[in-house]
């Protein structure tokens, strides 16, 4: 019976470990110059070449072609080689913490350690994941790296480096195996299609590379499971079918079905992956690399080797990441995002993706803080921010209004063309669709979401509302509560551009316009002001008056001669 293509193509030198040369590097010149640690720990994700390279440590160690010495090109093909290659040699011991991960089992490592190789020079222990262990596990080990036999070397692998216990780090070199890219992993499937005459097409290869997650292990065996499926020849549509990745026409169609806010297509695009058994899950996963893939495409004038694409690929993305805003991206990912979370805990895949399509196609039904900063980002894009008094608005400043100005031309609302909200019905613009009625509850409730996006896009007045609470509503007044003492802002908040931006804010998250008021705790009326903007300073005459009536004081004559 053959072996499966991931055992077989497994590296056997050093120079056969793709994408890990600061690893390979520094533990051949350690071998070349016969300054080998007892103790090393191979940290980085799954299928990333640690165990192999440990394997290789090994054998480094105990080839025959050393001539009694350590070599950093061991053959492979010697005794002590084969059965570390197999596993079967008596002094390379390679331990699976997961399944033995108590006391028991250090402790009979701790017995036999000091025991002298049996066959080769050196004695090798490669524990894998070693944070599987439990604390009296730990503790044992640790008192074999204190002081090892100079005939042992310890190598640690593990996914989790931070549950590792610092008194172990601290014994071990540390070595951090990172991920290939795609580029990387298409190498490697490329050269082992071509020893085993295995018929893939370059795009096959790529959409294998990118599915496989950064580890070389999965990108093989898919290769080797694809091969099986097809008989030796595999074609792009083979490889999506099987992996269950979305093709990529449907990642731009449905990004630029959100660009084009079209709720009701988003909704058919919907249907229509349920009706052909898409799995919702791996497409939320590929919308997510393809997300990345325009945003890094947009800010990058040469795209990096993590994006494996043709070069007619690139030109679509480069296409579509040029059409679509930044803020649409992260809007998009953002949402993607939190859909994957709540199908993690139970939610159903389909109604996530419709309720952040909803979401993305219609900031006005998004409730949370995310809609309220679209609407707020909206408005200041379109004109909604002012920075002085605007004609043919009321500007609410302690109840008065600004007078029109007539040579201004008047605004006349327009409508939102058909079909891009409700199918079959006109979505009416903010100034016409019908306005609720709020309490000043809802809009305590909302303070500090309004706040938080008064705060992106106008700094300076938040620090005046971030004083303020929304006390009473009355006849479209907003009254807004400050702290006693705190004068200027609550004049501030209620000067012409101040107080028309909050006005537009709060009609863009309500539909309805409100004028605002100020008052401060402890007074009845609106917050004073005088012709000058200051409180009225009191005469030396009249700062006695009160003196005398409130303390019941009196004048003393400050004559120092006396």
């Amino acid at each position: 019976m053959s072996i499966s293509l991931y055992r077989k193509y497994r590296p056997i030198t050093f120079n056969d470990v793709v994408g890990q040369g600061h690893v390979t590097r520094t533990l051949a010149n350690a071998i070349r110059q016969d300054r080998v640690s007892h103790a090393y720990l191979f940290a980085g994700p799954r299928g990333t070449g640690k165990t192999s390279t440990a394997k290789i440590l090994a054998m480094a160690l105990n080839c025959e072609s050393g001539d009694g010495r350590a070599t950093i090109e061991p053959d492979g093909t010697c005794a002590h080689c084969v059965a570390i290659r197999r596993g079967s040699s008596l002094d390379v011991l390679e331990i699976d913490a997961a399944s033995n991960r108590g006391i028991d089992e250090i402790r009979d490592i701790r017995d036999r350690v000091n025991f002298a190789p049996v066959e080769g020079r050196m004695k090798v222990y490669i524990v894998d994941e070693v944070h599987m262990l439990t604390p009296e596990a730990f503790n044992a080990l640790l008192k074999m790296l204190e002081e090892p036999p100079a005939h042992v070397v310890f190598v640690l692998a593990t996914t989790e480096p931070h549950k590792v216990l610092p008194t172990i780090l601290s014994r071990c070199q540390r070595f951090d195996f990172r991920r290939p890219s795609a580029q990387e992993i298409g190498a490697v499937l490329a050269m082992v299609a071509d020893r085993e005459s295995i018929d893939v097409t370059e795009s096959a290869l790529s959409v294998i590379a990118r599915a496989a997650g950064g580890s070389f292990r999965d990108a093989v065996s898919t290769l080797d499971q694809l091969s099986a499926y097809c008989e030796g020849k595999i074609s792009l549509q083979d490889a999506l079918t099987l992996l269950g990745v979305a093709e990529q026409d449907l990642l731009f169609e449905l990004v630029d079905v959100v660009d084009e806010r079209d709720t009701k297509a988003a909704l058919l695009f919907v249907e229509r992956l349920a009706q052909s058994g898409t799995d919702l899950n791996q497409f939320l996963k590929d919308m997510l690399g393809h997300l990345r893939d325009l945003y890094v495409v947009r800010h990058t004038v040469e795209p990096p080797d993590s994006i494996v694409s043709s070069e007619e690929h690139l030109g679509h993305l480069r296409s579509q990441a040029n059409r679509v805003p930044t803020a649409e991206m992260v809007a998009f990912i953002d949402l993607v995002g939190d859909a994957q979370r709540a199908i993690r805990q139970g939610a159903d895949p389909r109604l996530e993706l419709e309720l952040a399509l909803i979401k993305l196609t219609r900031p006005d039904a998004d409730a949370t803080l995310r809609g309220v900063l679209a609407r707020l980002e909206k408005l200041e894009a379109g004109g909604g921010t002012h920075h002085g008094p605007t004609p043919n608005r009321s500007v609410a400043t302690s109840g008065a209004r600004s007078a029109p100005d007539e040579s201004a031309p008047e605004e006349k609302p327009t409508a939102t063309p058909a079909g891009q909200g409700d199918p079959g019905s006109p979505e009416e613009s903010p100034s016409l669709r019908p306005a609720i009625k709020p309490t000043v509850e809802h809009l305590t409730r909302a303070w500090p979401a309004i706040l938080d996006g008064v705060k992106r896009l106008r700094p300076s007045l938040y620090a005046v509302l971030s004083e303020a609470k929304p006390e009473s509503i009355e006849n479209d007044i907003l009254t807004l509560k400050f702290p006693a003492g705190a004068d200027f802002p609550a004049k501030q908040a209620t000067k012409p551009d101040n107080a028309l931006f909050l006005a537009d804010v709060l009609a863009e998250s309500t539909g309805r316009r409100f004028k605002v008021a100020s008052r401060l705790a402890g007074s009845t009326g609106a917050a004073p002001e005088t012709e000058e903007g200051h409180a009225k300073l009191l005469t030396k005459e009249e700062l006695v008056d009160i003196l005398k009536t409130e303390f019941d004081a009196h004048p003393v004559d400050d004559d120092t001669t006396r």
